[in-house]
């Protein structure tokens, strides 16, 4: 046993959070740590890391030095990560190799103003590049995979494949979840419970036991119905039987045998409200219901058809460092639009050059002047010493008022509402941000990551809005679930370019290049070339973790994975 945690217990003023964990950690396991949002799974990471103390409980390790590598949700890790720069030569050769590896080629010889411009993902790459190569006995991950893109987040599964140590990774991403955790630790009402293999897995076991529980409250609730019949009619019977002993009983003898036939009937119904007590107290409760979350957008207008945003020879460029040039497309009232792209590829920069936020190096952005326009960043609030009703004060009271009840439907409990921001969990966050964001009616929703942070059924509920959402939707995201969702159209970051296809996200991955479908390909690299070659280095990767140097196995596996490295150095070159 690596770690073991034994009634760990942690509160907020009067909310308890943790109420008596208990959790054990093997050398190699594979942990998923899940639940809603504010359940207490990063409180549970930061005890487990020593950056908090719990209130009550213990935590025993077997080892005399455990050494534990944290990636936290916040983003600032950029400054953590390049620290290992000046550490010892082996470990730095590891840091740049997995940097590499994650899609961050070259990391030492990147400029200080390129540094100072990563974008979420690529300081999240970083992280964990400086994480793994400190090579830990435990990782705790958290949220790993927002702002990660697609590619990243294949060479992590692989990378997590190969790892020695074991791993905690809290996360709400299904796909990453699924290839990478072999248990799920769910944390519902402060309490810890383990469930056997990935995520679906787990999804379909909670079914069955609700599904389960069901069966049992509602058979016990119709035997409860019985009883509460057959006691109506035993009452009913006693009160003739008292009538009968008073008005049948002359003779010698006689009221005294209606007397005790009323008695019996007295007993019977205590017999049977004793047995309904019982079955009422000890019975099993009525399952939960599943949390339902609604974002409540709403449109102020239904165009339909003609050109609310267009893109001319648009180009952008930080110094040394050019995001995209010579790009054009456009985006129609009504459609929704998802964005697709590689890390620091300069979706952001996009979105915030149609806001207006910064300017272009050529090429001119229209914007319909009349189009009323909702922005949800990537940022969370940030004054963590305020409450969400602090926040919002200003504001008139009727908004106030629906702010609140946006916040309520969106499964933050009125108390947590009360809570410094700083005490909120990030999830939480995120519902603030948005719902400050999407108060009011819009025609055109600008959302930058809008799942980071969110619980499963937030982002089942953020999917459905949008699909029912009349207006136009434009959204960045690496969150293939959503953009597979939601969005019948495209734009591509791809070879400095940004172009507009037509269709699902799930049809242009399967396309092996972009010179299939709508997608006109030059002599450059695709985006789908590196892909596919990516997954393919990912699947090798998975599959030498399974085998020891010495096997026959191992030895042709490494071979085609040397040979994998040579073309994804060649492709490399070439774009």
């Amino acid at each position: 046993m690596l770690l073991s945690c034994r009634g760990i217990k942690k509160s907020y003023g009067e909310i308890n959070v943790l109420n008596g964990v208990n959790l054990d950690i093997s050398c190699s396991d594979r942990i998923g740590l899940v639940g809603r949002n504010g359940a207490g799974k990063t409180t549970l990471a930061n005890i487990l890391c020593g950056c908090l103390d719990c209130d009550e409980g213990s935590i025993i390790t077997s080892r005399k030095r455990l050494k534990i590598g944290y990636l936290r949700q916040h983003e600032a890790q950029a400054e953590l990560s390049l620290q290992v720069h000046n550490s010892e030569a082996e470990e730095n050769g590891e840091f740049q190799r997995l940097a590499s590896y994650l899609g961050l080629n070259r990391v030492q010889e990147w400029s200080e103003e390129r540094l100072q411009n990563l974008s979420g993902g690529e300081k999240t790459k970083l992280a964990l590049a400086s994480i793994l190569a400190s090579q830990p006995d435990l990782i705790v991950l958290d949220e790993p995979t927002n702002h990660m893109d697609y590619l990243g987040v294949k060479q992590l599964v692989a990378e997590l494949a190969a790892f020695k140590g074991a791993a905690i990774i809290i996360s709400h991403d299904r796909y990453f979840l699924d290839r990478t955790v072999t248990q799920i630790v769910e944390i519902e009402k402060g309490i810890a419970k383990v469930y056997q293999g990935n995520y679906s897995a787990y999804r379909e076991t909670k079914r069955q036991e609700l599904e389960s529980q069901w069966h049992a409250y509602q058979s016990q609730k119709k035997e409860q119905r019985k009883l509460e019949a057959a006691i109506a009619r035993l009452k009913t019977w006693s009160e003739k039987a008292h009538r009968e002993s008073r008005r049948k009983g002359e003779g010698i003898g006689g009221k005294e045998y209606f007397r005790k036939k009323a008695k019996k009937r007295d007993r019977a119904i205590k017999s049977q409200i004793k047995r309904l007590e019982k079955m009422r107290q000890a019975g099993a409760e009525r399952p939960p219901e599943e949390l339902q979350v609604n974002f409540n957008l709403m449109a102020a207008s239904q165009k339909k058809g003609q050109r609310l945003l267009e893109a001319k020879e648009i180009s952008k460029s930080y110094g040394e460092n050019l995001l995209f040039t010579d790009s054009s497309f456009y985006v129609k009232w009504g459609e929704k639009v998802g964005i697709l792209g590689a890390n620091g590829c300069g979706k952001t920069t996009l979105l915030k050059l149609i806001l207006g936020q910064e300017s272009l190096d050529k090429g001119e952005i229209f914007l319909s002047q009349s189009a009323r326009v909702a922005y949800v960043s990537q940022q969370l609030p940030l004054d963590e010493g305020e409450n969400f009703k602090e926040l919002i004060m200003k504001l008139p009271l009727e908004q106030q008022k629906q702010l609140i009840q946006m916040l309520i439907a969106l499964g933050i409990g009125y108390d947590r509402l009360q809570l410094a921001l700083g005490e909120l969990s990030q999830g939480e966050r995120r519902k603030i941000a948005m719902g400050l964001a999407l108060k009011g009616e819009y025609d055109l929703l600008i959302l930058d990551e809008p799942s980071n942070h969110l619980d499963l059924y937030s982002r089942e509920a953020l999917e459905e809005s949008l699909l029912q959402f009349p207006g136009t939707v434009l959204v960045a995201s690496h969150d293939q679930y959503l953009l597979q969702q939601v969005c019948d159209h495209l734009l591509v970051f791809t070879r400095q370019k940004i172009i507009r296809v037509e269709g699902k996200l799930a049809d242009y991955l399967a396309s092996e290049n972009t010179n299939t479908g709508k997608v006109v390909a030059d002599k450059g690299v695709s985006y789908e070339e590196k892909l596919l070659i990516e997954t393919k280095i990912s699947r090798v990767l998975s599959e030498l973790s399974l085998y020891n140097p010495g096997d026959p196995n191992y030895a042709a596996l490494d071979c085609e994975y040397q040979r994998l490295l040579k073309c994804r150095k060649e492709l490399n070159n070439r774009s």
